[in-house]
């Protein structure tokens, strides 16, 4: 991605469209609709989809207005550049911190700034460069991997939605920063 001279409704929308993919060949693994095991291949797809949508959706925070919120604006070619989601969500750490919005940065599954860091160190493990890599073996079995990596999938879904709906709100938020209401509700 080219982080230069592009619209940044352009990222959201390409943020958005990887992980409507990834929702779309996750829900072709759900144990409801196939009880047989996945094969390792076929989790690669899923995860990398699922990767590049969250490296997205954090860097659109880091770099659009919540950089607005950090004590220093990240070095935007070094943020570009990088593939670390553990590295960009101390950034969305910092700025979720400096608004106190720790009791709003919320979602099912993740109740806390330490369970957001715990499920981005998680998907920090899937391979940033896109290479083939091997699924985990769960000792439990093909079925228990299977029922472990959906889960992890939807944990990865709401993720998404809060890192969406808080972009949202950083925008909100730096308007209302940039604009400070004036005592004549007529005046803009």
């Amino acid at each position: 991605m080219h982080w230069r001279n592009v619209p940044d409704h352009e990222y959201s929308t390409q943020a958005q469209a990887y992980h409507a993919a990834a929702k779309k060949l996750a829900r072709l693994l759900d144990v409801d609709a196939d009880p047989s095991p996945i094969p390792d291949l076929d989790l690669c797809p899923v995860l990398s989809l699922y990767r590049h949508a969250l490296e997205l959706h954090l860097k659109i925070i880091v770099l659009g207005e919540g950089a607005n919120f950090l004590p220093a604006r990240p070095d935007v070619l070094s943020v570009s550049k990088s593939h670390s989601l553990a590295w960009l969500a101390q950034f969305v750490t910092q700025i979720v911190t400096a608004l106190h919005w720790e009791d709003e940065f919320r979602t099912e599954g993740i109740d806390d700034l330490t369970a957001f860091k715990e499920l981005i160190a998680e998907a920090n493990e899937i391979d940033a460069p896109y290479w083939p890599f091997r699924s985990p073996i769960d000792p439990a079995g093909p079925a228990a991997l299977k029922t472990n990596v959906l889960r992890f999938l939807r944990r990865l879904d709401s993720l998404l939605e809060l890192l969406d709906q808080t972009a949202d709100s950083l925008a909100a938020e730096w308007y209302l920063h940039s604009h400070p209401p004036s005592g004549d509700p007529f005046v803009h």
